[in-house]
């Protein structure tokens, strides 16, 4: 693979230097060379040349952005910004020389600014891979067995027509484990693969219940209100909305935590019911935090 890079993007004495824990399929490793310091990303090789035009794309639409948000892509001699190798579409990006942000007031503040940096963009072309109509769908097939399953339905009826509402370029998955803060003192958003066009307040609602809401070792459920209130501050630092557009990232944080409640398998199931109960249930709360 070492010569495959030399060859295509132009670097010289290509090594590997470690591996990066990557979500699915993919293989993320950091390479050294005489130029730098750089990402290869490579992907599971039932992933389309779409998806992968779509993850491109939107490194190459972000670097050309006035704002640092995100890594910039390598393109390859020929100017590509991806290549296919051994049946895996992959690209290359710089190295963010940094530190991922922490869940303390000071960062959540910092990545509340970096979201709405975001969320100003209305003329990227392309969808998010958060299609909502599609999600749905899905939410209505779970949970046949469980005794919440008329309730869970319910939850998902009562949310709005979230295509109809504010659009932006989204993220999709907002978090300190996502984002770097470099050692100039820049925040930048990293892993966008899914990132695109969609619903404003299901990609800034996402980190209110999913990640504001925990289980404490004593197994009772808290919500971080410190952690919250910074985040939001920071958003609307450089954002505004009206009252009513703040109400709809509670129901955008209610549709994240029904599409994740499966994701941490059926054990965790009920747990993650629980969460959103307890959401529900401390609404006004939750909500005083965006106001």
């Amino acid at each position: 693979m070492n010569c495959f890079i030399e060859e295509l993007w132009g670097l010289k004495n290509v090594t590997a230097i470690r591996d990066i824990k990557a979500k699915g399929n993919r293989i993320v490793k950091i390479i050294n060379s005489e130029e730098g310091r750089f990402v290869l990303k490579a992907f599971d090789p039932s992933l389309s040349e779409q998806q992968i035009k779509h993850y491109t794309s939107v490194l190459s639409y972000l670097g050309a952005n006035e704002h640092r948000v995100s890594p910039n892509i390598l393109k390859t001699i020929d100017g590509k910004l991806y290549k296919r190798h051994n049946s895996r579409y992959m690209y290359m990006m710089e190295y963010v020389y940094g530190d991922h942000l922490q869940e303390n007031s000071e960062d959540e503040y910092a990545l509340g600014q970096l979201s709405s940096l975001l969320h100003k963009i209305h003329d990227f072309p392309i969808k998010s891979g958060l299609n909502v109509e599609e999600r749905i769908e899905n939410m209505y097939r779970r949970f046949h067995n469980y005794p919440f399953k008329k309730e869970y339905d319910q939850i998902i009826k009562s949310l709005p027509n979230f295509n109809s509402l504010r659009q932006s370029f989204i993220h999709s998955d907002i978090g300190p484990h996502n984002a770097i803060r470099t050692y100039e003192g820049n925040v930048v958003f990293i892993d966008l693969d899914d990132a695109g066009n969609g619903s404003t307040f299901i990609d800034i609602g996402y980190p209110l219940i999913t990640q504001f809401i925990r289980y404490k070792d004593s197994g009772e459920l808290a919500f971080n209100v410190e952690n919250a209130r910074a985040f939001y501050k920071g958003y609307f630092s450089r954002m505004e909305m009206s009252i009513k557009e703040k109400e709809y990232i509670f129901d955008g944080a209610v549709f994240m935590q029904l599409m994740y409640m499966p994701s941490y398998g059926e054990n965790a199931v009920e747990a993650m019911w629980k969460i959103l109960k307890y959401s529900l249930d401390n609404q006004d709360k939750i909500l005083s935090v965006l106001f």
